[in-house]
């Protein structure tokens, strides 16, 4: 009798402690059991996210010609060791052709010179008409030489010249000016640089420069027609008495 209650106590001590194991096992199991209706709190893979997101930030960084902001810089063309007085652009579009867009603004006053001044396309680098101070630039290239074969002239009494080197790529151009340059102490050669006009795929470096073209500035000389001048009105009233004496003398003398 002792040894079947014995072994019947010890049956129900080990059932018990086999369900107590499951019972504390068990919300474990459903919670990770799938389908259980619990959020599984693993965290995400964030390699593909990283991935993405310096994707994307390399993207947005590279030039588009929305968002960037481009500018031209003094620095962009030198002529020997000297760098522009002053740049305007980029400009959308063509800078010669079809209602000559830039020399038009040119002599509209784009760059603030003085008055009294005329602008006129004076070379380009891809074209040899009208070229007549040989100017040459390196076309295809974003950074480059350009220069000319003499002297420019502005007819200015000082003997300096001023002039500007637009420079144009696909779809985009802008203008340098040079202003009083005297070319007896600077070279007839200077580089360029397409980085203040449009940038590549990259956005590292300019576009290739489709050409080059080259304005210069002609200032009028002052009139040296003087005008005629007029008599003070002391010395009206003086000449007036010294006729009128002559006249009453001329009469007592025929008298």
């Amino acid at each position: 009798m002792s040894k079947r209650f014995s072994k019947l106590a010890f049956g129900v001590s080990t059932a018990s402690l086999v369900g107590l194991c499951v019972t504390s096992f068990a919300p474990a199991a459903l919670a990770k059991a799938p389908g259980s209706g619990k959020p599984d709190t693993k965290q995400p893979d964030t390699t593909q996210t990283t991935s993405n997101t310096g994707s994307t930030t390399s993207s947005s960084s590279s030039y588009t010609g929305g968002s960037t902001q481009l500018s031209c810089n003094l620095t962009d063309v030198l002529i020997g060791n000297t760098t522009a007085t002053a740049c305007k652009g980029p400009f959308d579009g063509n800078d010669t052709g079809a209602g000559n867009p830039l020399l038009t603004e040119l002599n509209k006053g784009l760059f603030d010179i003085g008055s009294n001044v005329t602008w006129s396309l004076a070379g380009k680098s891809d074209s040899d008409e009208n070229n007549i101070f040989g100017f040459e630039a390196q076309n295809d290239l974003s950074t480059g030489t350009w220069s000319l074969d003499k002297a420019l002239s502005s007819n200015t009494s000082n003997g300096l010249s001023t002039f500007v080197v637009s420079l144009k790529t696909s779809t985009k151009y802008s203008a340098y000016l040079f202003k009083d340059i005297d070319f007896s102490q600077t070279s007839l050669q200077g580089i360029f640089n397409t980085i203040g006009v449009a940038l590549n795929g990259s956005g590292t470096q300019g576009k290739a420069l489709s050409h080059a073209s080259l304005f210069v500035a002609t200032y009028a000389k002052p009139s040296t027609i003087q005008k005629a001048r007029v008599p003070e009105p002391s010395a009206s009233i003086g000449l007036g008495l010294v006729v009128g004496g002559m006249v009453i003398a001329r009469r007592r003398k025929s008298n």
